[in-house]
């Protein structure tokens, strides 16, 4: 297993991909600062009533480092699937395979590689806000950087549903093993998911007549009610332990050509 993460560890972060991805994540963190803390700097300078509403009711929600995670997910995706389908085009799985090594092991390097590239790709998104919120706000927003239970929280949940999305990117490459079929099943699954859960609570509430949702039950809507953080984190769970454990298992079963 340790010999397979190296290698995959090595040949992540020589990847183009990898570049690029890390790249165009700081530059849209750095547009998403920028007019997200130009908001606060015009509240700070023209006092008025609309600035109150500003700095104590919206202020608190967009701490300087959460609310990028979410915002870098699909970058991260994509990376997890450029990377697994590129083992197969061009046979580097089929090589290590042939040597031995176990399928649930080169299953789980892939994800795990996509974890830890994911992590430093959340670090430079930390570290990019910090930097942009020191030269716009610096000490006149003290409390904008006040790191509490809430944050840690928010870190978590943002996490845990990035983890989420990750075992689905890792899913679809390594069953499809095409790039174009991977990607366009992980972007629209990722950006439709909220849409298709409308529709399916619409169903059920004017053909079924039930006042029921599937919010809650799905990676984006996990953590839509404070009160069940327990039910998101089961949630949140049983989508990566069934997306790993399948995808695992069907990739035991066919042959690598």
């Amino acid at each position: 297993m340790l010999n397979v993460l190296k290698i995959d560890f090595y040949k992540a972060f020589r990847t183009v991909s990898f570049w690029v991805i890390s790249v165009l994540n700081i530059l849209f963190v750095v547009f998403s600062s920028f007019l997200m803390f130009s908001i606060y700097v015009t509240a700070l300078n023209e006092p008025s009533e609309f600035s109150d509403i500003i700095l104590q009711n919206v202020l608190p929600f967009f701490k300087f480092i959460p609310q990028f995670i979410p915002q870098c997910t699909f970058l991260i995706g994509i990376f997890a699937v450029m990377f697994a389908v590129s083992e197969f085009s061009y046979g580097t799985i089929k090589n290590i395979a042939s040597k031995g090594y176990r399928r649930e092991f080169i299953y789980l390097s892939k994800f795990i590689t996509a974890l830890v590239v994911a992590i430093v790709n959340i670090l430079l998104s930390f570290a990019t806000s910090f930097i942009t919120a020191q030269i716009m706000i610096n000490n006149r927003l003290p409390e904008f950087f006040n790191i509490d239970n809430s944050f840690w929280e928010t870190v978590g949940k943002n996490s845990l549903q990035l983890l989420a999305y990750l075992s689905i990117a890792i899913f679809l490459a390594m069953f499809f093993r095409s790039l174009g079929s991977s990607l366009a099943i992980f972007l629209a699954f990722v950006f439709l998911e909220s849409s298709a859960a409308a529709l399916i609570n619409q169903l059920f509430k004017d053909v079924l007549k039930l006042e029921f949702t599937v919010d809650p039950y799905t990676i984006f809507g996990a953590f839509g009610d404070s009160d069940q953080l327990v039910r998101g984190v089961i949630v949140l769970l049983v989508y990566i332990a069934v997306a790993t454990v399948v995808g695992i298992y069907t990739f035991k079963q066919r042959d690598i050509n």
